[in-house]
Formats: structure tokens, sequence, C-alpha cells
């Protein structure tokens, strides 16, 4: 529980200081600069986005049943969902972010919002939600844990729901790039013993390959039905989506699995 309550804090410092910038980390729109109807158009891009990948594949969610994005932050997505379907639940690990959600969607009755600060997602029954949707979230989660809500959003998604979820597969670097993290090795050490080497709050990356996927999918009465390489994981992230014809030569690879749960 170490690490979620860590990621927890570290979240909530950043949901207090800037938390549409600590979503969508665009340089140029630090220090508060995002405008409310400018960022929560960009989930509307994405999920539009999203959907409309899923449809190209042969699958058709059913509007008439609840989705779920995990990990929602102030309800970037979760908005973007509710004009899809007939419930749209959001679940965040950090309070302040659940807090401003509401906010920001009190008068949207489609959205509803929890905290969920374990690994389990035990507020959420079994096979509810009919399209659950996370990106840029267990990127940012210890792989035990990360592996763990991905058996649990599988849990709660319902036999013949489809799920879509991004994850980082594995870090490719240069040789420039492996020279400079040998020589940055006073760095990770203090970074390990939880020191701050700089003014701002590191958020960390961490990589769930797929051969752990497939594994944690299958004994989720899962199959993946599509694989796609996506920008998910610039540094300069703006909330626009899109997918890679080839992985990039090095920095992290993101992937976006789409699953489909047994019947």
């Amino acid at each position: 529980m170490g690490s979620l309550r860590n990621l927890q804090k570290n979240w909530e410092i950043l949901a207090q200081e800037d938390p549409l910038w600590a979503i969508c980390s665009d340089p140029q729109k630090r220090n508060r600069q995002w405008n409310e109807d400018e960022f929560f158009a960009t989930g509307r891009q994405e999920v539009e986005k999203v959907l409309a990948h899923v449809r190209s594949l042969g699958l058709y969610p059913d509007a008439s049943l609840p989705a779920l994005d995990f990990g929602c932050g102030v309800g970037r997505l979760t908005r973007a969902l509710s004009a899809h379907f007939s419930e749209s639940w959001g679940v965040d690990i950090s309070p302040t972010m659940i807090e401003r959600a509401r906010e920001f969607h009190r008068d949207n009755h489609r959205c509803r919002f929890l905290v969920n600060p374990t690994s389990r997602l035990e507020q959420l029954s079994g096979g509810y939600f009919g399209f659950i949707y996370t990106s840029i979230v267990l990127q940012h989660i210890d792989p035990k844990h990360a592996r763990e809500y991905l058996a649990e959003l599988l849990r709660v998604l319902r036999p013949g729901g489809i799920l879509v979820f991004q994850a980082v597969d594995r870090y490719k670097a240069g040789l420039l790039r492996r020279l400079r993290g040998r020589l940055a090795l006073r760095s990770r050490i203090q970074l390990l013993l939880g020191m701050d080497i700089s003014s701002e709050r590191r958020v960390r990356m961490h990589c769930l390959p797929e051969k752990i996927i497939r594994r944690v999918v299958e004994q989720g009465r899962g199959r993946i039905v599509d694989i796609q390489l996506t920008n998910s994981v610039e540094p300069s992230f703006n909330g626009h989506l899109a997918y890679l014809d080839q992985e990039p030569a090095e920095n992290y690879v993101s992937r976006q699995y789409c699953v489909l749960k047994a019947e």
C-alpha cells in the first residue's frame, strides 16, 4: 500500500497546484493557463476518436449501459463519455481531483465520481459497466498495482463489454540517453531515497509489458482485439490523442489495447 499512498500524495499536490495541467501537460498551459472549455474539448475529441476506432473494429458499445473512466482526474474524459452512455462514472485516487470533478460537473446528472484509494474497486459491482476507458493512468502506477487494477477493471466489465486502456510497454533509450542515465546516478539515488532534486513534483513512469497484460486479460476472461501505438507518453501531451504508425526511435513506447470480455 505504500506506493499507492505515495501516489495519492503526489496527485493531491498536483491537484491543488494546477489540476488541469497535471493531466494535460502542455508547457504553454502551465500555471493555470488552461481554458476550461478548451480543456474539456480535448476530452470530447479523444473519446470520439477512440469510439470511432472501436467501431472500425466491428465493436459497438451499448449506449444504454454505464461507462467508466478510470483515473478520471477532474473528469475530462468522464464528461465526454456522458454524451455517449446512460451514465458515466469517474474514479480517482485523489480526493481533491474528485472534489473538483464534482464541482465542474455539478449540473451533469449523468456523471458520478468516486474516490478509490486502494487497488480494489470495492465500491463498484461486478459486471456493471458496458464500456471502460483509461488513458495516461496505468503508466503512473507501480506495475504490481497496475496489474491489480487491470484485473479489477475486467471484473467490473459486463460480459460482452469493451475495455480500452493505455499502458507503457517499455523504454527505448539511444546511446546518448543511456550515457546521460549513467551520469545521473546521484539523482537516481536521491529519488530512491525520496528526496526532491528540483522544485518540480516528479511523476514517475512505469512499464507494463504486453506479455504481462495478455496474462491478466486472459485470466479476466478478456480477449485483446486490437493494439495501437499512441502519443500518450509525450512529455508535452496536450490531450490530442494520436495513433502512430511506428514506435519512436527512443522514449517510452505507449500502446492502447482494446479488449472484449467473453459472454
